[in-house]
């Protein structure tokens, strides 16, 4: 039987996707691209605007975001009339790695949820997100969660292990481990929290059209911090339930939280921290029990060592 701490994986069935950077522009033209991401930054000489396309098969995921030009003040994020943020229990960011298709996932699914709702770390705050790799579709069922964009950025920590399975959890960049694994999981949330971090004080208030004004005020960064961290977006859907016909799963019905239905680079972070502003507009909900609410999380991440230096989450409601 399945448990929280039985390692069961299942390996890639193929090759997966490669993320590539377009260095033959200028800093201010360089392009982003997955399968299902592109984020161009065109040149401009009051500020920068950044336009995201996420073309994910069935999702119809649209996000626009506006970056400012200049960061605020170390000042105006401790103090004067900028955003405080409060001492609190230090964010984690859990990301798994899971598939419909795959017989071992629903456990890591469970898990992974229950640690959101719990909360059981002690000086930590796990803020989750689960990616749908794409390349179990071919093999009985084609998750419809699933993406390209799940696939890469998998990939991306290669650094940490070779070669992808699922279920797979990665804790704030620094530590994979089987997404199963709940005590192990845990174990590395815990020692992450203790590690320097910095903070993101999130805010998304509703705007015309459907769309929502998002504005992530980052404190300055740890010190020893690379020059590449960058402030990435998702747009999350909170919950999703599939009654699965066909597959390793099939005849089942299969609950899940945290759903990434698009993720984005927005721009890199400066090592005093800074604000940066974004509209997104959020996807039509798939496959969600009774409806279902949306929301944002926003991390900093180091784009070579992968390490994750601030996390926050903030629901995209109407107000």
């Amino acid at each position: 039987m399945v448990g929280d701490d039985v390692d069961v994986v299942h390996t890639e069935a193929r090759r997966l996707g490669e993320v590539s950077l377009r260095k033959d522009l200028p800093a201010t033209r360089r392009v982003i691209e997955t399968d299902s991401v592109v984020v161009r930054t065109p040149d401009t000489d009051m500020k920068k605007t950044s336009y995201l396309f996420a073309g994910a098969a069935g999702l119809g995921v649209a996000a626009i975001f506006f970056v400012t030009g200049s960061f605020a003040s170390e000042r105006a994020i401790h103090g004067g009339s900028g955003v405080q943020p409060v001492a609190a229990d230090v964010p984690v960011l859990v990301e798994l790695f899971t598939s419909e298709g795959c017989s071992s996932c629903p456990p890591a699914d469970d898990v992974v949820a229950k640690l959101a709702r719990e909360q059981p770390v002690r000086g930590a705050r796990i803020v989750t997100l689960a990616h749908h790799v794409d390349y179990w579709d071919e093999l009985g069922w084609p998750d419809p969660f699933a993406s390209a964009r799940g696939t890469s950025r998998q990939q991306t920590y290669s650094v940490l292990r070779e070669g992808a399975y699922t279920p797979q959890a990665v804790v704030d960049g620094r530590t994979e481990t089987t997404g199963s694994r709940r005590s192990a999981i845990e174990s590395a949330v815990e020692a992450s929290a203790k590690q320097p971090h910095a903070t993101i004080a999130l805010d998304a208030a509703s705007s015309a059209n459907g769309a929502f004004d998002v504005t992530a005020t980052v404190s300055p960064l740890p010190r020893g911090a690379d020059a590449d961290a960058e402030l990435l977006v998702a747009v999350v859907q909170d919950r999703g339930r599939v009654a699965v016909p066909r597959g390793e799963n099939g005849g089942r019905t299969l609950d899940h939280t945290s759903i990434v239905r698009s993720l984005a680079t927005v721009t890199t972070v400066a090592a005093k921290g800074g604000t940066i502003r974004t509209t997104i507009v959020p996807p039509s909900p798939v496959a969600a029990p009774d409806g279902s609410t949306f929301s944002v999380v926003a991390f900093v991440q180091e784009r070579a060592s992968r390490r994750v230096l601030a996390a926050a989450t903030a629901p995209l409601a109407r107000r």
